[in-house]
């Protein structure tokens, strides 16, 4: 029957909230209490139900403790100097506790006897004994007893007035020899100089023993006496070995340590193995770093390298891929993973804006049972030392994500324990999980060439990472966690604690796209071979002419690009609404299919472009492209060179264009893509967007 008992909390009670939030009882309710920070102005009030506050002490997330601001208790705490029995030793929680067993058998007794016990010396010495009596200790007579003297009456009535006057807690009892002794110390101030030099010479890398440096330490004492003689001075006294010992004993060793044997060789030894960082919550802290694969060893594992021939297997040992991952600490859960055949920075930065983003079509497109939605801005990363993650762009982009970057020291593996145990789990089980048949068609003599298998094989990989992580991995009973799947972790944790809105698709075009530099004239900005126009952007072009402006683009959806105005990105959206959405390599496959397709100089309207999107994008895997080996974002150079190479003069008429247009004669190696006297694009999503600009609407002669 579960337990349904109201939890009592006073007004004296001292409630304490994990981490550290210290609270007080406001009002009390039939269903509980609503409770009020103590350090917080206003206070700040919350409510507990019986049920919560049951929960909360079970799991040791709330810490009640009764009575703490009663006046008497507090006086008590400062008497003994500690807060509870907890804090002393055994030997004095005994000895408290016999002065404590006296008290309250005296009181017991003074209360129900009446007369008879009274607090003169003589009445106490009766009831003392009385109570010896009554307690005496009985056993066997060939077992040790331990027998304490009895207190006289005078001390009895020291411990029973401090008992009560400090509300009856037995820490009122604890005794004063803490107190005792000198407190300063006896030895010469010369005698201490001489010691704290010679302390030095044990922190040495000659790694002196403390026999050898006391041996020095009496010598240096004798010097200093024949000296102090001839000066008419009294001698010291060399310093005890033992005392030497208790000084080397309060240094810090950690530095003690690194100063005798080196500093790597003292945080191997100190490094503390405290069974993982404190997390609670997802995202709040995430490890990346980067893991070598060698397809010679898969293939050798699986089992199937006989089916590749020599040439094949000599290709294979020199393939190398680079494995870059992110995991969430919290729940286990891989947020990000890239593959390329290069360990750079680009890959890195891929990687990281993957983990911003629901990666479900990429597990569909892999041929995963179950979904990838773990996503989101973490609020700490901490990769290693390695130049990808230390370099600049990686941590700018870092900073716009709002993200801590907590960089773990090189050689200090245990610092970021979590990833590398994911890596030594793919290491064991991905061959496991994924026999030789997944590999079929690639060996298959079939279906390649000989000379083309390891590069098929290499194209595969992606896809059979994807499909252990999301499928075996992410659903695999985790030790960290306990015995729960890191998927059901991500569930859970999600529902208790939600997760921080990730960047919206401008904010990720502004911080991960491309960056351009591009001429506004009166059409706008082109951008591979497409148009974008807006009115904000022509208000800035009627202030300073034709200019040249920073842009930047997303390669994933082409339909917009951020064009900065001096202050601030603002997203243009392309005169096309055709390619809204569409991916860059989409859009390139579509122009050269068109230029295959038709000859030059043919008139090029948008459905028939539309169209050619639409089957391109059928036949293309798009979402497998983000995880694709070496597809990581192109850079700025390579833009240029598609747009003077493949994209020159490339240009879409409208529907409602015939080649009796007044615009010219409309070809292929034509103008630029038309901006006046264009119908204003519909966004599907229902939102905004700045209309295709004619030349007579902004007042001014361009």
């Amino acid at each position: 029957m579960p337990d349904t008992a109201p939890i009592n909390i006073s007004g004296l009670d001292r409630i304490v909230v994990r981490p550290k939030r210290e609270m007080r009882l406001v009002e009390k309710t039939s269903d509980g209490y609503v409770l009020a920070e103590a350090s917080t102005t206003p206070q700040l009030h919350e409510s507990f139900s019986h049920d919560r506050i049951r929960e909360l002490l079970q799991v040791g997330a709330m810490r009640i403790e009764r009575g703490w601001y009663h006046e008497d208790r507090a006086k008590a705490r400062l008497f003994a100097g500690v807060n509870s029995m907890a804090q002393l030793p055994p030997t004095e929680q005994k000895q408290i506790f016999r002065r404590h067993h006296y008290v309250t058998e005296f009181v017991r007794r003074e209360t129900s006897e009446g007369s008879k016990v009274k607090r003169t010396d003589a009445s106490i010495a009766i009831a003392l004994k009385a109570i010896d009596d009554d307690f005496a200790p009985t056993g066997r007579c060939d077992q040790p007893r331990t027998v304490h003297k009895r207190p006289c009456a005078r001390t009895f009535r020291r411990w029973l007035k401090s008992y009560e006057k400090h509300g009856a807690d037995p820490l009122a009892l604890r005794t004063l020899h803490r107190r005792c002794g000198n407190q300063l110390s006896n030895m010469h101030p010369e005698a201490i100089r001489l010691l704290n030099e010679h302390l030095m010479l044990y922190c040495d890398e000659r790694r002196r023993s403390i026999k050898k440096v006391h041996s020095l330490l009496a010598v240096a004492v004798r010097d200093c006496n024949r000296e102090r003689e001839l000066r008419g001075v009294s001698p010291i006294d060399v310093p005890a070995k033992s005392t030497l010992r208790a000084r080397i004993a309060a240094l810090n060793q950690f530095e003690v340590y690194a100063s005798r044997h080196g500093i790597p060789a003292a945080r191997a030894k100190f490094a503390a193995n405290s069974g993982g960082l404190d997390v609670d919550r997802p995202l709040q802290h995430v490890q990346i770093d980067e893991w070598r694969i060698q397809l010679h060893t898969i293939v050798e594992g699986l089992g199937i390298g006989a089916d590749f021939t020599e040439k094949d297997r000599i290709a294979l040992r020199k393939e190398r891929l680079y494995a870059c991952v992110v995991i969430d600490v919290a729940t286990r859960c891989v947020v990000g993973m890239r593959l390329s055949r290069k360990s750079d920075t680009p890959n890195a930065i891929a990687t990281l804006a993957m983990t911003v983003i629901d990666k479900t079509d990429i597990a569909k497109a892999s041929g995963c049972l179950s979904d990838w939605p773990m996503h989101g801005p973490a609020h700490v990363m901490s990769p290693d030392a390695g130049a990808n993650f230390i370099d600049e762009e990686f941590r700018a982009r870092l900073a716009d994500l709002k993200c801590t970057y907590e960089n773990a020291p090189a050689g200090l593996s245990h610092l970021r324990g979590h990833i590398e145990r994911v890596f030594g789990t793919a290491h064991t089980n991905l061959i496991e999980e994924f026999p030789g048949r997944s590999f079929s068609n690639v060996v298959d003599k079939g279906a390649y060439k000989a000379e083309d298998r390891a590069a098929a094989l290499s194209a595969d990989v992606p896809k059979i990472f994807v499909r252990w992580v999301v499928d075996h991995y992410h659903h695999t009973p985790h030790v960290g966690l306990c015995g729960e799947t890191p998927y059901c972790a991500w569930q859970r944790l999600t529902q208790k604690f939600g997760v921080d809105p990730s960047p919206n698709r401008d904010q990720r075009r502004e911080i991960f796209g491309v960056e351009l530099e591009r001429v506004l004239d009166q059409n706008g900005v082109r951008v591979q071979g497409l148009f974008y126009q807006s009115e904000e952007m022509q208000r800035w072009r009627r202030q300073l002419g034709d200019t040249k402006v920073r842009v930047r683009v997303d390669e994933n959806d082409i339909g917009y690009v951020s064009v900065w105005l001096g202050d601030d990105w603002i997203t243009v959206p392309s005169v096309r609404t055709i390619v809204r959405g569409v991916h860059l390599d989409t859009w390139l496959e579509s122009v050269r299919d068109l230029r295959r397709r038709f000859a030059e100089g043919a008139k090029m309207y948008e459905h028939i472009v539309d169209e050619s999107i639409r089957a391109i994008a059928k036949m293309a895997d798009d979402a497998m492209r983000r995880v694709a080996i070496d597809r990581t974002s192109p850079t700025a150079a390579e833009l240029d060179q598609t747009e003077t190479g493949l994209l020159l003069g490339f240009q879409i008429e409208d529907d409602a264009d015939d080649a009796d247009d007044d615009h010219g004669d409309g070809g292929i190696l034509g103008r630029g893509i038309p901006v006046a006297n264009s119908t204003p694009p519909t966004d599907p999503t229902g939102q905004h967007r700045p209309t295709k600009a004619r030349d007579d609407d902004y007042g001014l002669d361009d």
